[in-house]
């Protein structure tokens, strides 16, 4: 009975280890002001996408590594975190394919970019 348990245990890590936060992706940054004119600047000047992966940020190829990146749910919101060490960045999950980070005339959002690949792999 023991070794059944032990490989069970041992097959259900197996597939936790596998497993994302299912936020991967390369997301492109929208200003997310309320204020027009802020966002038609912010729209003019040219952000890089940013890339998503299991365990951290890339953006101009340069990639920052996360000790974990999660989903926490608090109410009917939820939130990916970016935690290292003590310190957490959190990004509100409006919906599958869109990330929100900080309010007001500093916001930004991030629309998961959707390409043929991407799509075909969803499905």
């Amino acid at each position: 009975m023991k070794l059944k348990q032990l490989l069970a245990c041992m097959a259900t890590c197996v597939l936790l280890w596998g497993c994302g936060h299912g936020y991967e992706g390369e997301y492109q940054i929208k200003s997310a002001s309320k204020n027009e004119f802020l966002n038609a600047f912010a729209d003019a000047i040219h952000v890089p996408n940013i890339i998503i992966g299991e365990d951290f940020i890339e953006k101009e190829g340069k990639r920052t590594y996360y000790d974990e990146v999660s989903v926490r749910e608090r109410g009917n919101d939820k939130y990916l975190v970016f935690r290292l060490g003590k310190e957490e960045q959190v990004w509100k999950i409006v919906d599958a394919n869109t990330l929100q980070q900080g309010k007001g005339l500093l916001g930004i959002t991030l629309n998961k970019v959707i390409n043929e690949n991407t799509a075909t792999q969803e499905s």
